[in-house]
């Protein structure tokens, strides 16, 4: 069973990527910090699309952590240690004020959202929120204990390593589509060799082994589903 505050550390996940713009520097009026909010709200808009926290999640967990913050609200949350520390650090007395006022910024944002996203170009983290579960990935593949330390193994004997571990806890249903997926947006994002190194190369520090990212990522995509098809036909229940 998960720890009481491990629990509770991901229970503010939404407020902790909302306020990361946060982390080192104090937020000013709500007028002149929309502009850096933008990108996260972007990003976590996207994420609620996708079936992850919505805006209005995310406003509410902002909210509770104002609540506990504030000596005259009897709020109930506990509020994790490092967003703790994070709103003391503001050059303000009082972060809860600061911190509704970004709630209720959060709650308005879908307003004229379409305007919003026509005029934006996204930020390179922004992009990398896309691609959760292909980061995970490819960390654990190239991590020092990872697949890819074996010798002499090429790359797509790796993947079918890694479809052996999922295989064997019976959890390929689970793992290898959504990494199809986010691997399917990255192509139809990136339309050059040039423009994925240089995202998840050299921004954000993601390996390809031995093969250009244009060969990679098409590799993971056809030997995910080739494994799909042929070991897991479609099976649910019906309602």
């Amino acid at each position: 069973m998960l720890e009481e505050e491990t629990i509770n550390h991901f229970r503010f996940e939404g407020a902790r990527t909302l306020l990361s713009v946060f982390r080192h520097r104090t937020p000013d009026p709500v007028d002149e910090h929309a502009a850096a909010l933008e990108p996260t709200l972007r990003s976590l808009w996207l994420a609620g699309r996708k079936g992850g926290r919505n805006l209005y999640e995310v406003a509410a967990e902002v909210r509770l952590m104002a609540d506990a913050l504030e000596p005259s609200f009897a709020g109930t949350a506990v509020v994790p240690d490092d967003l703790r520390e994070m709103t003391s650090g503001w050059e303000t007395d009082e972060p809860w004020t600061v911190l509704r006022g970004i709630a209720r910024h959060t709650e308005s944002w879908k307003s004229g959202f379409v305007t919003k996203l026509s005029r934006a170009v996204p930020t390179s983290p922004e992009l990398a929120f896309r691609f959760p579960q292909l980061s995970e990935f490819l960390s654990n593949y190239y991590g020092q204990d990872g697949i890819a330390t074996e010798d002499d193994m090429t790359e797509s004997e790796g993947l079918h390593l890694f479809i052996e571990e999922c295989h064997g806890h019976l959890i390929c249903l689970w793992y290898l589509p959504p990494l199809v997926a986010e691997c399917t947006e990255a192509l139809t994002i990136f339309h050059s060799e040039e423009s994925m190194h240089r995202f998840f190369e050299v921004e954000h520090g993601l390996g390809s082994g031995t093969l250009d990212w244009s060969d990679w990522l098409p590799l993971i995509v056809e030997t995910f589903t080739t494994h799909m098809r042929e070991e897991h036909p479609p099976h649910w229940v019906s309602a």
